[in-house]
């Protein structure tokens, strides 16, 4: 199934590619180029992050079988231009409707649920005074000290922590809410997924009745780390670690509440009951849980696990920043910026599945054997190595040879692998006090 989707998702490319909606400018991919609209999707989604001329010439090798048809990186940059990065955005919010709209035998679940973890993150961008004025920055005061700004992006993602997919994404301007931004997350997922048949996860920073009211009206169920201090009547009212509490929706309570509805619906009910949990962190320090997840779903002794879920969001963070490089951006403007990074969140996406596809193989394969540990693909060796073949599959007619390159990825995925260790911890870094870790444009020659 997943070379299916894969091959139907270059298919999509093709036919957004003809649709001029993706065109900032009507005249522009309309004259035969060297390079057309169809080949700047491609080409931006499967950069290798070397040098802009060197991803160029290697492209038009792949595509033309000649290096002597050149583009110059000038005319490439004033080209790109044109392209929305919506068309990106919409090719991996198709790309996922492939997967559990038209797969849902494929999607796999916890206690019968998909779990699904909103967080956010700050992302390098170049420091320009361009992408300052558009993202914002973080260091000192600008009437102050000029030369210490340095321009950052707010990325917002909802992820599901079972199947490995971010579900939705998105790169704003650092000065924007992570809060507000986690309403555009779960809205655009509801496209995609069920929400009525998720567990949400949110760490202490997202909690408010507001979002509560809002995860209610749709269905959704949910599990929120609390701030301390927070809810504190409640907390002192409880007799039992984990337990069903009536909220009063005072005046405090309903000051988050920015939906006129749901105002309104807070007004009339008066009281509110969800479940709290008081749970005992490994470092000894106890912190209390917000759900409406029932007992019969999870169980007390469950849900602190269940809430640990949550971590697995920053590995998707990682694997964006450290194996795809995402913020080693190719530009200077914020459609560039977009362009990169939605780009890349249809091929982290696109990795994941073809992961996902080698790992059941792989356990098939390893089941009757007495094996220390359980072993999955090596992610680091297989981003490097998707692009390259996905690549060629593109620029392949005959079915037969795409389904053979397609098993080379998978058979590569097998043969590169790591442990599976339980109880392992990520310790989230945080680079906002420190200059880029790249320079804009100026990629390894790799």
């Amino acid at each position: 199934m997943v070379y299916e989707r894969i091959n139907k998702g270059l298919d999509i490319i093709r036919g957004k590619c003809e649709n001029d909606e993706y065109r900032a400018n009507i005249t522009k991919f309309t004259r035969n180029r060297k390079l057309t609209q169809k080949d700047f999707v491609w080409y931006l989604t499967m950069q290798k992050g070397r040098t802009t001329s060197m991803e160029l010439d290697s492209y038009l090798k792949e595509k033309n079988g000649d290096y002597e048809i050149g583009i110059t990186k000038q005319a490439f940059s004033k080209q790109r231009q044109y392209l929305k990065p919506e068309i990106f955005m919409d090719l991996y919010k198709e790309y996922l409707q492939m997967f559990y709209q038209d797969s849902p035998e494929e999607v796999k679940r916890y206690k019968g649920y998909m779990i699904l973890a909103v967080d956010g993150s700050m992302f390098e961008i170049p420091n320009t005074k361009e992408l300052i004025e558009e993202y914002k920055y973080v260091g000192k005061s600008r009437k102050k000290i000029k030369d210490r700004l340095t321009a950052r992006a707010r990325v917002s993602a909802i992820y599901d922590v079972e199947n490995g997919f971010m579900i939705n994404a998105l790169i704003k301007d650092c000065g924007k809410s992570e809060k507000k931004l986690c309403y555009e997350n779960i809205d655009n997922a509801e496209e995609i997924v069920d929400l009525k048949n998720s567990i949400i996860i949110f760490d202490r920073g997202y909690p408010s009745m507001g979002l509560v009211l809002y995860l209610e009206a749709k269905g959704a169920k949910y599990i929120c780390r609390l701030k301390s201090p927070s809810y504190e009547r409640e907390k002192r009212g409880m007799k039992t670690n984990d337990e069903w509490v009536e909220i009063k929706l005072d005046k405090d309570k309903k000051r988050s509440i920015k939906n006129e509805e749901l105002l309104k619906k807070a007004e009339e009910i008066k009281t509110l009951k969800a479940r709290m949990s008081r749970i005992e962190l490994d470092t000894g320090e106890i912190e209390y849980l917000l759900s409406n997840v029932g007992k019969e779903i999870i169980a007390e002794e469950e849900m602190k696990e269940a809430y640990y879920k949550r971590w697995q969001v920053e590995i998707g963070y990682d694997i964006l920043k450290n194996k795809l490089h995402v913020e080693n951006f190719t530009g200077r403007t914020k459609v560039t910026i977009e362009q990169d990074f939605y780009a890349q969140i249809y091929t982290y996406n696109l990795l994941q599945d073809i992961k996902n596809d080698a790992n059941i193989k792989l356990q098939e394969e390893n089941k009757e054997k007495e094996l220390k540990y359980e072993y999955k693909p090596n992610i680091n060796i297989l981003a490097g190595y998707l692009k390259n073949i996905l690549i060629a599959i593109m620029f392949t007619k005959r079915d037969e040879e795409k389904e053979r390159l397609y098993r080379l990825i998978v058979e590569r995925a097998k043969k590169n692998l790591v442990a599976i260790k339980p109880n392992r911890k990520f310790e989230r870094r945080e680079y906002i006090g420190r200059r880029n870790k790249y320079r804009t444009n100026l990629r390894p020659n790799m």
